[in-house]
Order: C-alpha cells, then sequence, then structure tokens
C-alpha cells in the first residue's frame, strides 16, 4: 500500500510542476544576448580632449568623446524555481563591452588615423527575484549581480606602408563592484525560451592602467603626469538576451 502511495505522490507532484512549466528540481540552461553600459571617465575624455586640441589644424574629423560600451554577454542559469506566485533564479555571466572612437589627421600629405579604444570585461554572479504577470510575462522586480571587471585601454595610430603603432594599458587589478536592476521577460516557448530585457545600475571603477612594461598612462601623450583615474563610475546599462532552460 505504502508503494503505491509513493508512486502517486511523485506522479502528482510531477504533473503539478509541469503545470506550472518547471521540472521538480527547477530549471537550468544559458543566455545569451546583447549589452549597452554607460560610464563616466574624465581622465580618458581629457586625453581626447588633448589630442584634439593640439592637432585642430589638421584635424580631418575629430576624436569623439567616451562614455558608452556596448557588446555582447553570454551566461548560466544555474537554478530556477517558482515559489506561490514568485519565482527565484541564480546566475553566472560573462560579458565584454568596448568603445571605439577614430580622428583622421594629414601629415606632410598622408593620412595618419588615430584610434582609442576602452574594454570593459566583466564576470558576474547574480540572484533575480521576479513574478508571472501573466502566462507569457514575467517582471524580474529585482536582478541583483556582483561584478568582477578588467578594464583595457588601447592606442594605435596608423601610417601608410608602415606597421600599426599599438599601446596597451590594462587595469593592475580587477574591480569588484555590482548591478541592480530590474527587468521582464516574454516566454516564447512555455517557460523554456524566452526573451529578456532588463535596464538598471551598474557600479564600477578603475584607477590606474598601464603596459605590461609598468608604463602607466599619462593625462596625454606628451605629459609624464600619471593618469589617477580612467573610469570614475559606471552608470545606467541595460540589455536584451535569450533565455534557454530545460527542467530538471
Amino acid at each position: 500500500m505504502k508503494k503505491y502511495f509513493f508512486i502517486l505522490l511523485f506522479v502528482s507532484a510531477n504533473l503539478h510542476a509541469q503545470d506550472f512549466g518547471f521540472g521538480c528540481l527547477g530549471l537550468v540552461g544559458g543566455f545569451a544576448g546583447y549589452g549597452i553600459q554607460t560610464y563616466q571617465t574624465k581622465g580618458i575624455n581629457d586625453r581626447v580632449d588633448f589630442f584634439n586640441t593640439k592637432y585642430k589644424t589638421s584635424l580631418n574629423s575629430s576624436m569623439k568623446n567616451f562614455g558608452q560600451a556596448a557588446g555582447f554577454r553570454f551566461g548560466i542559469n544555474f537554478f530556477e524555481q517558482r515559489f506561490s506566485g514568485f519565482n527565484l533564479s541564480f546566475n553566472g555571466f560573462y560579458q565584454k563591452l568596448s568603445e571605439q572612437n577614430k580622428a583622421i589627421r594629414d601629415s606632410v600629405h598622408i593620412e595618419i588615423a588615430k584610434t582609442f579604444e576602452m574594454k570593459i570585461t566583466t564576470f558576474g554572479l547574480g540572484v533575480d527575484f521576479g513574478t508571472h504577470i501573466t502566462e507569457i510575462l514575467n517582471w524580474k522586480i529585482l536582478k541583483v549581480a556582483i561584478t568582477y571587471s578588467q578594464a583595457d585601454f588601447i592606442e594605435s595610430e596608423d601610417r601608410p606602408g608602415e606597421l600599426t603603432k599599438k599601446d596597451d594599458y590594462k587595469s593592475k587589478k580587477a574591480n569588484i563592484g555590482y548591478s541592480l536592476s530590474t527587468g521582464f521577460v516574454v516566454y516564447l516557448i512555455g517557460n523554456y525560451i524566452s526573451l529578456e530585457g532588463s535596464a538598471g545600475y551598474n557600479l564600477f571603477h578603475f584607477q590606474q592602467l598601464q603596459k605590461d612594461d609598468g608604463t602607466v598612462l599619462t593625462v596625454d601623450e606628451q605629459s609624464s603626469l600619471q593618469m589617477p583615474v580612467a573610469i570614475d563610475n559606471g552608470g545606467l546599462a541595460g540589455s536584451i538576451q535569450l533565455n534557454f532552460n530545460f527542467p530538471l
């Protein structure tokens, strides 16, 4: 009699979970998407302004200021489960964002291209807390993540017939920050394939950047004064991603 009771209990629990689109132990899966990040960088923009001022008479196109990076993000949903109308999920992600600006100037009848590029690479661990509004719409009320980021500033110069001259400055140590956001999920195929959009704020900063030989990025290309802060702070961020889940 006990044997049939436990079989009945297991089948009942399994059917109940399937009604909500979850397996008995929840959902696991992954996601891929695209993100945009604003940031504050007085140091890099001062270097841009110095370059534009120095070569203003020979510039065909001036260098733009920095402050918004974009790129792709990938991640894993370790676990997702629903409790009394709410759902909780844990995830990890990798994100690589970049912003590149270029200037063209004339020098003795040749064109010289100067390029500045900022890269921000981030690993993160997050917790999402949400609720279903309808069968196909979920509101992720709060998404919290601890982030581990590194910055990379690349300055390159291209002259006709010559190899590209490149200087690569990196953060001496990774920065630990955090992100707070909210978003909505639209379920395309049950709870297994969904489209998610999020918006929020990311906090991070980077001080000195340096090359592999120890040379520190300076406030301008002709100064020996070291740039004290490369990125002052993060800012508003947004992302859109496709989620793939399967039940356990």
